[in-house]
């Protein structure tokens, strides 16, 4: 019954496979953004070691307001990484507070700084450290843009993954109130 020449099982003429080879859609979906969101996770990982390497080489007191605001939720990272490992929606929702309270606020501000709408705060005179010789920017804002573009769309679509994972994974209390 192995081979596709040989004698099939008795009543069938082979075509009744599909019913088999269906895989539920929560766990389709399940994999699709855990993988999406694994991608997004080393992205916001390796931008916040470089930024937070690049912060202890240089001096903490070289961070604007934003930055510090930014770097503050880059622990997050492993929260989310856990639950995603895990297939723990209390960790995502922890992940997700944490974006939507420090990372995308901070992106959104410093964009809008860089661009000029608003003022850069710097952070050094809230833990009275002295005034540093030069803060932690590049020397061109396009490159700026970039980072800050990509990790503002990086972290939208992680809100969004998250709650499609939340959703797909909380099926079983979704079919136990309907019935």
């Amino acid at each position: 019954m192995s081979s596709k020449a040989g004698p099939r099982a008795e009543g069938t003429d082979g075509s009744d496979w599909q019913h088999r080879e269906k895989v539920a859609v929560q766990y389709v979906t399940s994999v699709k953004y855990k993988n999406a969101m694994k991608r997004t996770l080393l992205y916001h990982g390796m931008l916040g070691t470089s930024m937070l390497g690049t912060a202890v080489i240089a001096g903490i007191n070289c961070l604007y307001l934003w930055q510090v605001l930014w770097l503050a939720a880059f622990p997050t990272c492993l929260i989310g990484f856990r639950g995603i490992m895990k297939n723990k929606s209390k960790y995502l929702n922890l992940y997700r507070i944490g974006l939507a309270l420090c990372s995308v606020p901070a992106c959104i501000w410093g964009l809008l700084a860089t661009a000029g709408y608003v003022s850069h705060q710097e952070f050094y005179p809230y833990v009275n450290l002295p005034k540093p010789a030069k803060f932690l920017m590049p020397d061109s804002n396009y490159v700026f843009y970039f980072l800050g573009g990509t990790t503002l769309c990086s972290h939208l679509f992680t809100l969004v993954a998250i709650r499609k994972l939340i959703y797909a994974w909380d099926v079983t209390s979704r079919k136990s109130k309907a019935q």
